[in-house]
Formats: structure tokens, sequence, C-alpha cells
């Protein structure tokens, strides 16, 4: 599915649940709002979805919801507990933590996401233009080359590998004042990030093809 003429771009924009690490997750706590609002940047169309910090599940929520509503985009929102900046993912790496458990106490079992898979893929989105965004709204961002070794990295990089859709996306943000109170920044201002960076996202879905 893509943008042609004058449909409505359509972008699937996630949220992971609550871990260890994070019993109140933002992104998730973001995602609900938004989903409960019905926000969409103008003239795009958004889904929402809440994944579960799960090896065998986040990536598979996902693409059984774009089975059946496919998407031109997707934007996956995680939190980085001990970040002080929100950082655009620019690569999907094939690593995995084999041994920390997910929510359910489950374990990956393996050092890679996938066996026969290439080292790094590129991130699908728009990259830069969702860091201008958050650097418009005046919120410290980076691009980063490394999302980790557990279920953010490992999303990611299990879309792109499976080509989940003509557009992938990941955005880090910090942990927010209202789960942890050494932190830095206001759930508002994660919800300013998020929306930011999915207008920026949706804005370059609108670009008909060169």
């Amino acid at each position: 599915m893509g943008y042609i003429g004058s449909m409505s771009p359509r972008l699937l924009l996630a949220g992971f649940g609550s871990f260890p690490a994070a019993p109140l997750n933002p992104s998730a706590a973001v995602i609900a709002t938004l989903a409960r609002e019905s926000w969409a940047p103008v003239g795009a169309q958004i889904d929402y979805l809440t994944l579960p910090v799960q090896w065998q599940g986040a990536a598979e929520t996902i693409l059984r919801q774009l089975q059946t509503s496919p998407a031109d985009g997707v934007l996956v929102v995680g939190v980085a507990v001990e970040a002080e900046a929100f950082r655009v993912e620019t690569l999907g790496r094939n690593v995995a933590s084999p041994e920390r458990p997910d929510q359910a106490g489950r374990v990956w079992g393996s050092a890679c996401v996938a066996e026969t898979g290439q080292d790094v893929i590129a991130a699908t989105g728009p990259c830069q233009a969702m860091a201008s965004a958050l650097e418009t709204e005046g919120l410290p961002v980076s691009l980063s080359q490394d999302a980790g070794d557990y279920l953010c990295n490992f999303t990611l990089y299990r879309l792109l590998h499976a080509k989940a859709a003509p557009r992938v996306g990941f955005l880090h943000v910090p942990q927010a004042r209202e789960c942890a109170e050494t932190a830095a920044f206001e759930l508002a201002q994660i919800r300013q990030a998020v929306c930011a960076a999915a207008a920026a996202f949706c804005a370059e879905l609108s670009r008909p093809a060169a």
C-alpha cells in the first residue's frame, strides 16, 4: 500500500506496555491518550496499538494489525529509561540480549534477532525529518545508531527484516516525571515529541513519489 494522489496516508503508531524497568511506560501512556482522542495530523489517518513487552508478541502484534489494516508507515515508540534526550533510531541491529527476560518472564535464548538476517538494516522512516520536527519543538533530540539489545531494537529489526510496511521508524523517549520522580521530562513533553514525530512522518508519506 502506498500514498496515491489525494488519498490520506495511513500511519500505524505503536507504543510498549509496562515492563520491570518501567512499570508505567510513558510510550504506552501517550499512545493510549492519543488513541482516546482520535488524534491525527491534518490529512492523515492514524491507527494505534499498545505492544506487549514480549520477545514473541511485540512484532507479531504489529504484523497481525498490518494484515487486516495495511499502513504506509509504522512508527514505534519506546522508552529509554536512562535517556536524557529523545532519540530517533536510524538502524535496526541483528543483536538481542539472550538471557534478559521479557514481561512474561521468557528469554529469547539467542544473541541475534534472525539467524539468517543481515547485521544491520537502515530504518526506512524519515529519521532526519522526525529529528528536525522535535528540534523545532525545542526538545533535545539526536539521531541514534544503537537502539540497544532489548525489545525496542528487536521489534525495529523484526519489522525492517519483514518489510512490514514501506516506511518503518522508531522513536526512543525518556522516562516521564509522572512515571519516575527523577525524570527530566513531563508526560506532556513526551506527548509533544510523539505528535511532532508522527506529524513529520505523515508529511513525508504525503509527498508524491519522485
